[in-house]
């Protein structure tokens, strides 16, 4: 009997839409660092509300990321992931087309849900795909490229303020995100295996509850005048966590 591949058939092709895929996420997530001045300036926006703005996606993406990561090994990382890069494109609109504060931040909260959905799965599918030491170069270029594209971003954004406005910044990764949707369709096998085990629906909104309160606690906790804000989102994240075990 031979053995398993260690690489999928076309592995090149589905490896690249993964990270492809996985860089939408990587790429919006450090996007609004070069951003925040100009924003706060032009929107006439307080302190607090560009704090939200910076915290929306990464409140996003890791309160969801747990809980839509179970859901997409029990009921398909296919489609999990085409709906996540679905999504970010709206997001992104939302957040560059803003015209005031309040919608930066929801387009920047629904992108950090888009990621949750899709960036996980990236990294799940070259885990099931991929085996030995073909996995660990996988996960090597995955971690890679995707800190490149993460380090790229602030200073994209910021060539972007030079010759435009600060919504470009968000609108830039909306070709990327069209292009990974295509692949996905293109290349990535549709009859990706499932776990067959029921999800804790319970406990995946307790999950949200509690890492979304953690993630804003640790970020305005440090914020001057936003103290008690930050002691009520980490104490709303103990009783989150402590019903979740």
């Amino acid at each position: 009997m031979s053995a398993k591949p260690e690489s999928p058939p076309r592995a090149g092709l589905i490896l690249g839409t993964l990270i492809a895929s996985a860089a939408v996420a990587n790429m919006n997530l450090a996007v609004s660092d070069a951003t925040l001045p100009t924003i706060g300036r032009d929107l006439e926006a307080s302190q607090t509300a560009l704090n939200l703005v910076a915290v929306g996606f990464t409140l996003g993406l890791p309160a969801s990321g747990l809980c839509l990561g179970a859901v997409a090994d029990r009921y398909g990382r296919y489609r999990m992931l085409i709906g996540g890069l679905a999504l970010s494109i709206p997001a992104a609109l939302i957040a560059g087309l803003a015209r005031d504060v309040q919608g930066l931040a929801l387009g920047r909260l629904v992108g950090g849900i888009a990621a949750g959905m899709a960036f996980p799965t990236t990294l799940s599918i070259i885990a099931d795909r991929f085996s030995g030491a073909a996995k660990t170069r996988a996960i090597a270029l995955w971690t890679g490229i995707g800190c490149g594209a993460s380090a790229l971003a602030p200073a994209a954004a910021g060539y972007l303020l030079e010759v435009g406005s600060w919504g470009w910044a968000f609108l830039m990764t909306i070709p990327l995100a069209a292009l990974a949707l295509v692949l996905v369709v293109a290349v990535m096998p549709r009859g990706l295996p499932r776990d067959t085990r029921p999800v804790d629906h319970l406990g995946g909104v307790l999950s949200v509850v509690a890492v979304g309160a953690v993630t804003l606690g640790l970020h305005f906790v440090s914020v001057p005048g936003e103290l008690a804000v930050g002691l009520v989102a980490l104490g709303v994240a103990a009783v989150g966590f402590a019903l979740f075990a």
